[in-house]
């Protein structure tokens, strides 16, 4: 018995273009997948910070406030200003890598892989709000300073910005090199030595006149340079970790 074939009859539907772009549109509006801004990112990530570190800034803050009234009513040098303000900079950094460490440490890497955002996202919403609270507290510190020496607000910032760069650059290089151990006590090290160097112009009050302006702001420079090198360095080794997991897997 010779099959027969089946025919069916061609169905022409009216306005089959306007139909189909209807579809796509509809298609095209459909939210599949959800991504929220970085505002959004940093106000749910805030609640998932350490304690510790948020509470040494805030306890960093109160110590400015003490500083600048004790300072006030002894009415204390320009280079007793100068050197605590230098040593408190120096020191604000330490809380964002004691985060970090934190965030690295106990395989929570491979962890927060499995989190809606990835390690790269969750580090550089740390960053960004440990940040803005340095940048905060370093506004407070500069501003109750400057109020009290001659030497101005511009000249205060450029102080107080070194040690704080080159500090955060060289806790950033150890947090980078040493990836296994404690490494927070070596990045403590670190700032307390920094913390130490900053002392050392305090004998040549000369280096804090007008003539030395150029002397800090290359100093700024190359601890600016220092510091974006390492983050970048950091970001790096995120992106290849992250390959390397995403391959294990």
């Amino acid at each position: 018995m010779k099959n027969r074939g089946i025919l069916l009859e061609e169905i022409q539907v009216e306005g089959k273009a306007q139909v189909l772009e209807q579809i796509r549109e509809a298609v095209e509006a459909k939210e599949i997948r959800y991504q929220p801004s970085l505002i959004q990112m940093v106000l749910g990530h805030i609640k998932y910070l350490s304690l510790p570190a948020l509470g040494g800034q805030i306890a960093c803050l109160f110590l400015i406030f003490g500083m600048c009234i004790y300072f006030e009513r002894s009415q204390a040098q320009l280079m007793i200003w100068l050197g605590t303000g230098s040593v408190l900079a120096a020191c604000l950094g330490v809380f964002l890598m004691l985060e970090l460490c934190r965030s690295s440490s106990f395989h929570m890497v491979e962890l927060e892989q499995s989190c809606y955002f990835n390690v790269k996202q969750l580090w550089c919403v740390k960053m960004i709000i440990f940040g803005c609270l340095d940048l905060l507290i370093l506004t407070v510190l500069i501003a109750g300073v400057s109020k009290n020496v001659s030497c101005g607000m511009f000249a205060v910032i450029l102080y107080f910005l070194v040690p704080f760069v080159i500090s955060s650059g060289l806790q950033f290089l150890v947090f980078t090199i040493f990836r296994r151990g404690k490494r927070e006590y070596l990045q403590m090290s670190a700032a307390v030595f920094i913390s130490v160097l900053s002392l050392f112009p305090l004998s040549e009050p000369k280096l804090y006149t007008v003539a030395c302006l150029g002397f800090w702001v290359l100093a700024l420079i190359i601890g600016a340079g220092l510091l974006t090198g390492e983050i970048i360095l950091l970001y790096r080794t995120l992106c290849s970790e992250n390959e390397i997991y995403t391959v294990e897997l």
